[in-house]
């Protein structure tokens, strides 16, 4: 299979925020300041899953955030 990583170095999410941001219109920040509807990462999800592969997100507050998708090996 193949494992893709994507790190940043932002200002990361809590733990409350991490259960929450799969869902489907799920916004950390309801202020407007940043645009977007929520579905990012919920459709991210959603394409994970229908090709049997893994997305997972750590992230730690103030200190970044790490993207992993797990692709498994297929037929050919």
């Amino acid at each position: 299979g193949v494992r893709i990583r994507v790190q940043d170095h932002g200002q990361g999410m809590t733990h409350e925020v991490q259960q929450h941001i799969f869902e489907r219109f799920y916004r950390a920040d309801s202020s407007g300041k940043h645009p977007g509807f929520g579905l990012g990462l919920s459709t991210a999800k959603l394409i994970a899953d229908l090709h049997k592969a893994r997305l997972s997100i750590e992230s730690t507050p103030q200190s970044g955030t790490v993207v992993s998708i797990e692709i498994p090996q297929g037929d050919i």
